[in-house]
């Protein structure tokens, strides 16, 4: 991953390689789906809390947002990333050993 310079110094984000991730994914098993599901639940929830509302386009002055909907009725690439960060999360606690593959 490239670094970038930022006013703090230079920015090199970590995240888990293709490697850890395929282990994670491993690991998960059906409970990708699941914890994708929550993640979604989770944002939607705060931003419900803070007076958004389902919007056909994202608007940030309206706090209206396209995404505002239940997980099965979400974009496939909205469910990917949510997947993603599942995936990311796991292969954390693998790395750090707060959790053992399969």
């Amino acid at each position: 991953m490239k670094s970038i310079d930022t006013p703090f110094g230079p920015y090199d984000p970590q995240v888990p390689g293709p490697d850890a991730l395929a282990r994670a994914s491993a690991a998960m098993g059906d409970a990708v789906e699941a914890v994708a599901r929550l993640n979604h639940d989770v944002w939607a929830a705060r931003r419900i809390a803070e007076g958004w509302r389902y919007g056909p386009r994202r608007d940030d002055e309206a706090r209206l947002h396209p995404d505002l909907v239940a997980y099965e009725h979400l974009p496939d690439s909205e469910k990917a990333y949510d997947r993603e960060t599942a995936r990311v999360v796991v292969a954390e606690l693998l790395r750090r050993g707060l959790l053992r593959a399969g």
